[in-house]
């Protein structure tokens, strides 16, 4: 081994993930040429491993693995290591993910792959403990047996590879289709199919762990909008949604939502919080608050826009990544209160109008705080009672709820806060500017929609310092993180500008937002769609890296799936520019997308929204620009669910028209009859 080799190379990286291990005895390599020609070189199979800065099970493993001598020793003789921020390099995740899914059947992070120097995988995992309790391999007996492999059974290992990224390449998900009438399975048709794993008492759909799934939710309020969901179909979503929002899996102190919950009952979450999933939760409780005006639901969108305005802005105006599970070591200690700790809160809470002593065991009983806890160690985790709703759901009931988060909320201030990852993801980024729009647009309550756009016009112009590097002909070149000056051109930071894009032009009028959209169309459908295929990162970049450029399919991850968001963008597209060649560049894509979520909805909610609608349910409503500063007009547009898209003209006048992709069916003149046309009622409801 060259002495060139026998050191930790992450010392000058800026991702925060990869600082975290620039103290490891392992010997690793950030993700790049030097590394994998030293694989080649050396002919010794790589290490990968992949996670984020607010992991905690990254954390666990690296305490126990990499920062053990003898594991890194192992480590540092027989393999190549690299290690990779997902969120710098989500094309590498993305790929390897679905390899760990072949070979166990499962995914997430730490991600550990196994890989040939020309990094084909020969095994995946995830966590690895360091030692081999409840019949578990270790990663010390892994590492071994696997470089065993590598060693004595090459043509098996090789074998493997083959067949896994042969796999891979067809697509995970089968390619038998589904039998239905008509262009898509109607809303209340696709609700009975998932009915069967509806949890009935808790909310949601089926067991430990949860996940809110916010695109499919957004996609059934959408349709109960549209009275496409029967009321009793439309009651469970309703119910989850509560369940959620009572439950431990929403931070009740300072707004927000956590991950995923570990039980079935949404109480005790997996802490860490992402910036993707504030996202999913405005845009779904943005349109709730339509059909379902709750305390509990506006009180979610005050308090999430707080949260993301006092915590998750950074100084240069872009949201930050995620904050972590643990402080102090600890997963969960900053979010839980011991019974004491919860009482002298109490306690502590300063009013002039009242104290909240004399209600304190009731406020117990509501918030089920106890002595023995409902975490470790008699800590609780702060929820509400959702049987006890009834007495809470009244004005004085709730006025008291709100007391009590605020006086959590001053003890919570004094405690050591969890890390924040200060990285910008662009795509993240274009996702939070798009649900603050969902905001604006759909709330009716003045100041929550104050609120989104004061943060809305802070992080519109963040968008174009830190991830808009310049302007050409094809639309504009995307910086994908704040910790990398290049990056390849990946999908998810195309789609999410373009819908971005559009939204703004939606709320704002402003022309260049709409060309801007139009432009990075362009580069989308050259660039990304491939056949019946939507490739992760640009087909010009296809030799660019070993591993192969994936497609990606109509299932969310994470978050949603920006292929699906893609297919709904060209939809809306066509009507728009009154160009079919819109849908034509995604009519297999559509074809296989359409068959891929019927054999999962609950996993496919914005493919969902984006293939429920037939064609001809689009409209394209041109309207004069000045109607924005109408606030009659503003007050209007919840009407206008993601079917219609909305232009404007500065022509003088006040025509409007309503047009599908091949006529315009409605015109006229004035607001008023504007609304009268599309809401005959209005007038009497006045």
């Amino acid at each position: 081994m060259t002495q060139d080799a026998n050191y930790n190379r992450l010392k000058s990286e800026k991702s925060a993930y990869l600082l975290q291990h620039k103290d490891n005895p392992v010997h690793w390599f950030a993700y790049g040429p030097e590394a994998i020609q030293r694989a080649k070189d050396e002919n010794k199979p790589i290490f990968l491993s992949v996670g984020y800065s607010t992991c905690h099970w990254c954390h666990v493993m690296a305490a126990e693995s990499f920062s053990d001598q003898e594991s890194a020793d192992y480590l540092n003789e027989n393999y190549i290591c690299i290690k990779v921020d997902k969120e710098e390099f989500p094309d590498i995740d993305s790929y390897y993910q679905q390899a760990c899914h072949l070979f166990t059947q499962s995914g997430g992070w730490p991600l550990s792959a196994f890989l040939l120097p020309d990094m084909r995988p020969f095994f995946a995992g995830t966590y690895f403990p360091k030692s081999s309790d409840h019949g578990q391999t270790s990663f010390g007996e892994l590492i071994r047996e696997l470089n065993r492999a590598f060693t004595e059974e090459q043509e098996q290992v090789q074998a493997n590879a083959a067949n896994v990224t042969e796999t891979i390449e067809k697509g995970l998900i089968p390619k038998d289709k589904v039998e239905f009438h008509g262009h898509y399975p109607p809303p209340a048709a696709i609700m009975d199919a998932v009915k069967q794993f509806e949890d009935s008492e808790f909310g949601g759909y089926g067991q430990a762990p949860k996940f809110p799934q916010f695109a499919f939710y957004e996609w059934a309020i959408e349709q109960m909008l549209e009275g496409m969901i029967q009321k009793e179909q439309g009651e469970h979503i309703i119910k989850s949604l509560e369940r959620m929002l009572m439950g431990g899996v929403y931070d009740h102190t300072k707004g927000g939502v956590h991950r995923y919950s570990t039980d079935e009952k949404w109480l005790v979450p997996h802490f860490e919080k992402m910036i993707y999933d504030q996202a999913g939760l405005l845009r779904l409780l943005s349109k709730a608050s339509i059909i379902y005006p709750s305390p509990l639901i506006f009180d979610g969108l005050i308090q999430t826009l707080e949260y993301l305005e006092s915590e998750m802005l950074g100084e240069k105006a872009h949201f930050l990544t995620a904050q972590d599970a643990d402080s102090d070591g600890v997963e969960g200690l900053y979010h839980t209160f011991t019974i004491e700790e919860f009482e002298d809160a109490i306690k502590n809470y300063d009013s002039e109008e009242e104290t909240l002593l004399d209600q304190i065991d009731t406020i117990k009983e509501w918030f089920g705080i106890t002595k023995e806890g409902n975490f470790d160690k008699g800590l609780n985790v702060i929820s509400l009672d959702y049987e006890k709703r009834a007495d809470f759901f009244t004005q004085e009931g709730w006025n008291t709820v709100r007391k009590v988060k605020k006086a959590l909320l001053n003890e919570r201030k004094q405690r050591i806060p969890p890390l924040t990852d200060n990285k910008g993801v662009a795509s993240w980024n274009f996702l939070i500017v798009s649900a603050l729009v969902d905001v604006m647009q759909y709330c009716q309550i003045d100041v929550i929609r104050q609120g989104a756009s004061k943060l809305f016009n802070t992080a519109l112009e963040g968008l174009y310092n830190n991830f808009l590097i310049a302007k050409d002909n094809e639309g504009m070149k995307i910086k994908h993180t704040t910790t990398r000056e290049q990056s390849l051109p990946y999908l998810e930071d195309y789609v999410f500008f373009a819908e971005c894009q559009l939204r703004v032009y939606e709320v704002t009028g402003n022309p260049v937002f709409k060309q801007n959209f139009a432009d990075t169309m362009t580069f989308i459908l050259k660039e990304f769609v491939d056949g019946n295929k939507v490739r992760t990162r640009a087909l010009s970049t296809n030799d660019f890296e070993l591993y192969p450029n994936q497609s990606i399919s109509s299932m969310d991850q994470s978050y949603k799936s920006s292929a699906s968001t893609l297919v709904a963008l060209c939809r809306r597209a066509a009507v728009l520019f009154k160009d079919t060649d819109y849908l034509d560049q995604i009519k297999d894509v559509m074809e296989d997308f359409t068959h891929e979520s019927l054999k999962n909805p609950l996993s496919c909610g914005e493919a969902l929204r984006g293939l429920t609608y037939p064609d001809a349910a689009y409209r394209v409503v041109k309207l004069p620009h000045a109607w924005l500063e109408n606030p009659q007009f503003i007050n209007f547009m919840p009407y206008f669910l993601s079917r219609f898209v909305l232009d404007y003209s500065t022509e003088v006048g006040d025509k409007w028209e309503i047009c599908t992709l091949t006529e315009c069916e409605l015109t006229g003149e004035g607001l008023e009859k504007f609304i009268e046309t599309l809401r005959p009622s209005a007038q009497d409801e006045e």
